[in-house]
């Protein structure tokens, strides 16, 4: 009789809001809402790349059309057209106002910066690839939105209690200070506060149990675990293991041993995958990461798999058949 327990878990790293600038995040921190959203967090990553621009921008008042050209650096750039009452938000009003900068556009219902007025949508370079990435109606063009969301990874972290919020905006939080102060201009005249992006992520997992035919199941064999806690920080040696930031000093080199990850536990394999259409360059290795909606692994994204004491990295397109934007398929 077969009574044996196997035990996977599956774990997509997703943003709880659009990647943000070092400069934004001293802003943001100050809009409770905001606050809210990044206090749901507890894994973060710290990219640079080089600054996001907003360029040859042009209105149409008769269609509602805002075109534009969005350039990282002086070498990528891809056209975009906002359809403006397609937007969420904007469809449901008549009548707005517009601003248009290199870094922001906004739809105000009001006049623009008016007390009393409120914005009905908003623009910054990475909330636009992150909008596009999430299917947000109304984005024309950015079709190599994941080329233009590639940042060189810094460094991986984690809340071991509390949140990313907490621990790396409102406390001093060392690796990004060091970062600010080490890394160099990635573009002439761009200040590197504004080439330094934070990503707040929270990991999602998904256990899978299967049993053997004659197994009497009991109320353990559906609880919830380990700890949250506990998948957190074996995401976090996964990472650091395989892509080496810079700026970790700590690269858990016995990974996946370790005494609050999750080897020890009973799961007999785990992965890790990131549901987002950003990537991220290291010394080490480049990890792809796509979006799907439904929270469902995806054929277009790199993944990092835990079996036993080995680790891989499977690569989308190399190790299996890349799908861009499906899921994976048996």
């Amino acid at each position: 009789m077969d009574n044996s327990v196997a035990k996977s878990l599956m774990s997509l790293l997703e943003l709880v809001y659009t990647p943000i600038s070092n400069q934004e995040a001293v802003w943001l921190q100050k809009d409770p809402d905001v606050k809210a959203m990044l206090r749901s967090s507890d894994f973060y990553m710290i990219g640079a790349r080089a600054e996001g621009k907003f360029t040859d921008i042009t209105t149409n008042s008769d269609t509602h059309v805002v075109r534009f050209n969005l350039s990282i650096g002086d070498h990528i750039c891809d056209s975009v057209a906002l359809h403006l009452q397609e937007l969420p938000g904007i469809a449901d009003h008549d009548f707005y106002y517009l601003e248009t900068g290199p870094k922001l556009i906004r739809a105000w219902d009001g006049p623009v910066n008016k007390e009393g007025s409120k914005v009905l949508n908003w623009f910054t370079t990475e909330k636009l690839l992150f909008d596009k990435a999430h299917g947000m109606p109304g984005i024309e063009g950015l079709d190599c939105c994941r080329d233009l969301a590639t940042y060189d990874l810094l460094y991986v972290g984690i809340a071991k209690t509390g949140d990313s919020f907490t621990r790396l905006i409102k406390n001093g939080h060392t690796a990004r200070m060091n970062i600010l102060s080490n890394e160099s201009q990635r573009h002439p005249g761009a200040r590197v506060a504004d080439e330094i992006y934070l990503f707040m992520f929270r990991v999602n997992p998904l256990i899978i149990k299967t049993f053997g035919s004659d197994h009497e199941f009991s109320e353990e064999d559906f609880s919830e675990e380990p700890a949250r806690k506990r998948i957190v920080a074996d995401a976090e040696k996964a990472f650091v293991n395989l892509l080496q930031p810079e700026y970790n000093v700590i690269k858990f080199d016995n990974y996946p041993d370790g005494v609050d990850g999750l080897s020890g536990t009973g799961y007999n394999r785990y992965a890790y995958q990131i549901n987002e259409s950003i990537a991220f360059n290291t010394a080490h290795g480049k990890i792809k990461g796509s979006h799907n909606s439904k929270g469902f692994i995806s054929n277009d994204a790199d993944f990092i798999f835990v079996e036993g004491d080995k680790v891989s990295f499977y690569i989308s397109g190399v190790d299996f058949p890349s799908t861009p934007g499906g899921n994976v398929k048996e």
